[in-house]
């Protein structure tokens, strides 16, 4: 080994004894390694977690399980304003049934029939079940229920969140297709029914028609029963009138009225100034929820 073999060699001996021991940054690259494991089975079972829990929503959802509290839809109820929560829909009907009525007042009644109006599928919520005594003891989607058929109707009750009921009449096997359409029924957060107008802080609580072009949404005050509709009442022997400013018509016991398009008009059993009053208080909706009409599902 000549002089420079021997000072390279020495340099470098220098530089090993000066170099920290290699221990500490195996360790270290180790940790780093197991960390990165860990946060890949933390996402993994994060994941795996996320989805139990969406599977477990799916399922529950499916057996009626109460609307998430600060889902909007979920705090609308019958009553409390404009919109109303229809909180449950079928999910099968007989062919051709379309939606042709909603009643919202104390409960919620939604009518689907074909367009010969000579059957009726008809979904309600209860304020509780009926007397079912003599009734036959059934099942719907896994909940005990009561079946009963009588003059040519058959009734289907349970208890999911709301007491609820499926009439049918005018088909063949009535107690069957009943059956089925409870069956096929579902909680419903997010339909909502929007009424077409109001009359002294009230919004009108039944609507029917055929098509979003025709239809009669009504409200009760009291003794008299106010209309907003598309077409005209039938009026006999009628006679003008002033009301919202307008030229009016009174027949008999009933006022009525064409506005925006509209008809407006209130009757009662009797007449009284209070029929023009009502005519002239009701506030029309911009834009009346009417798709709903002659739409099946």
């Amino acid at each position: 080994m000549n002089d420079t073999e021997q000072l390279i060699k020495e340099a470098l001996g220098q530089l090993a004894e000066r170099a920290p021991h290699p221990g500490p940054t195996l360790n270290a690259l180790r940790r780093k390694r197991k960390r990165q494991r860990n946060v890949f089975m933390i996402a993994v079972a994060g994941v795996a977690a996320v989805a139990v829990l969406i599977f477990a929503g799916i399922v529950a959802s499916d057996r009626y399980v109460p609307p998430n509290p600060n889902d909007a839809g979920a705090v609308l109820v019958p009553g409390n304003g404009q919109d109303v929560a229809l909180k449950y829909a079928p999910h099968w009907l007989p062919e051709g049934f379309v939606e042709n009525s909603r009643t919202t007042n104390n409960a919620v009644t939604r009518v689907w029939g074909p367009a010969d109006g000579k059957a009726s599928v008809v979904i309600s919520t209860l304020g509780g079940l009926p007397d079912t005594g003599g009734w036959d003891e059934v099942g719907v989607r896994g909940l005990k229920a009561w079946a009963k058929v009588a003059d040519g109707a058959a009734r289907v009750v349970w208890k999911a969140q709301d007491a609820l009921e499926v009439s049918v009449r005018g088909l063949d096997d009535v107690r069957a297709v009943a059956l089925r359409v409870a069956e096929s029924v579902r909680a419903d957060a997010k339909t909502t029914h929007k009424a077409p107008f109001k009359v002294e802080g009230r919004y009108a609580d039944q609507m029917s028609g055929v098509g979003a072009d025709q239809w009669d949404a009504s409200l009760n005050v009291g003794s008299v029963t106010v209309h907003v509709a598309t077409q005209k009442p039938e009026l006999a022997a009628a006679e003008p009138v002033s009301v919202r400013g307008k030229e009016g018509l009174r027949s008999g016991n009933t006022v009525a009225v064409s506005d925006g398009g509209r008809w407006i008009w209130a009757t009662s059993s009797a007449y009284s100034d209070r029929l023009a009053e009502l005519v002239t208080e009701v506030e029309l909706t911009d834009a009346p929820d009417t798709g709903w009409l002659g739409k099946g599902l």
